[in-house]
């Protein structure tokens, strides 16, 4: 018999019980009472296992799906400070790369504006040298002229 049925059979001996004159008392059978109540207590513990066992079931699952969110949660954060952490390391690397460009290129420039200031200093000792030395043999050639025109006056005299 199931537990509604027995239910229903209480229900039943209540209401066909002799009542006690002048109250809202019954007088009820007690061995048929405990005979029912026997009966109910061997059909309702497999319910009651069974609503026990669901209710543990479901508190194990929403514990799971708490520990499998936050497990997804923390998996998400660490991925999210890695990419962050990332994309700092690399911006930091395009701003190093591009201060290092510019540098280079300052220094570059510097470089070559030294080297062209240089060449055109080289360039002008150069000239005072080589005018220099023209300059001692326009001076000598003249001493070798001014011989030359001496000795040629000497000889058209004698």
């Amino acid at each position: 018999m199931d537990t509604v049925q027995l239910i229903e059979e209480i229900e039943d001996l209540i209401e066909d019980a002799s009542s006690v004159p002048f109250s809202k008392k019954v007088m009820i059978d007690a061995d048929e009472l405990y005979d029912i109540i026997h009966e109910l207590r061997q059909n309702l513990p497999e319910e009651i296992k069974q609503a026990a066992w669901i209710t543990e079931e479901r508190e194990r699952i929403l514990s799971e799906a708490h520990r499998e969110a936050d497990t997804v949660l923390s998996d998400a954060e660490k991925e999210s400070e890695r990419i962050v952490q990332e994309a700092k390391q690399k911006f930091d690397a395009m701003v190093d790369e591009h201060e290092v460009v510019i540098e280079a290129r300052n220094k570059a420039q510097s470089l070559q504006a030294k080297a062209e200031q240089a060449a055109r200093t080289m360039k002008m000792q150069s000239i005072t040298y080589v005018d220099d030395i023209l300059s001692q043999t326009q001076d000598r050639l003249k001493g070798v002229l001014s011989v030359l025109e001496d000795n040629r006056e000497e000889l058209r005299k004698n």
